[in-house]
């Protein structure tokens, strides 16, 4: 898979494509603050397109549940491939993210 990328439909759900990485989420993260601003919230994010995650990825995700929290709403994470999921459970994280795997 190459660099991600994210589609938003009217409803704000939100899909990642590609991969969730070092060199990916700094892109990822300037692309959905964008759509945010341009276009309102996003209640749930779909990972069923992602192939690799790392740390980074999830750092994302916590990232993006804070904004979420500080806009009194919660985002859904679903999807999710299963070493990120492994990740984001060892680091206790799942429970913050409300995170689900494929």
């Amino acid at each position: 898979m190459s660099n991600g990328s994210i589609q938003v439909d009217d409803e704000g759900r939100v899909k990642i494509v590609g991969e969730m990485t070092f060199s990916s989420t700094p892109t990822l993260y300037r692309e959905l603050e964008n759509r945010i601003q341009s276009e309102g919230h996003m209640n749930a994010i779909d990972l069923s397109e992602v192939g690799r995650a790392d740390s980074s990825g999830l750092a994302l995700l916590l990232e993006w549940q804070a904004v979420a929290q500080r806009h009194k709403r919660k985002l859904h994470i679903h999807n999710a491939p299963e070493n990120l999921l492994r990740l984001a459970k060892l680091c206790e994280a799942d429970i913050l993210l409300d995170i689900s795997g494929r």
